[in-house]
């Protein structure tokens, strides 16, 4: 599905067990379902996952794995098609510049 276009409120994949966590613009469901926000293209993405040591857990599961072992998240990212919105100061700024160089042009 990486690289897909999909429309806000679609289903990006069901799980029974955490496999692909949520992202940027990705919601989760009650039953764990991945879904989108936003319109946009599909984009997965692993990140290193280091557990708290109060997590019971998590420290069970690392002291089990070899040594210099790597957990990894997989994050589902939606990336938005439409172009967040600028800053106001910035578009201020814009048109201060315009309405400037229109007045030095003048002269």
């Amino acid at each position: 599905m990486e690289g897909h276009y999909v429309h806000a409120g679609n289903i990006l994949g069901t799980q029974r067990h955490f496999r692909w966590h949520p992202g940027a613009h990705v919601g989760l469901g009650k039953n764990k379902c991945l879904y989108a926000l936003e319109e946009g293209i599909v984009h997965y993405a692993k990140a290193v996952y280091v557990p708290h040591p109060r997590n019971t857990e998590a420290v069970d599961l690392i002291t089990r794995l070899p040594k210099r072992a790597v957990l990894y998240k997989t994050f589902v990212d939606m990336v938005p098609t439409k172009p967040e919105g600028t800053f106001k100061l910035v578009a201020i700024l814009e048109v201060l510049f315009e309405v400037m160089g229109q007045r030095l042009e003048s002269r």
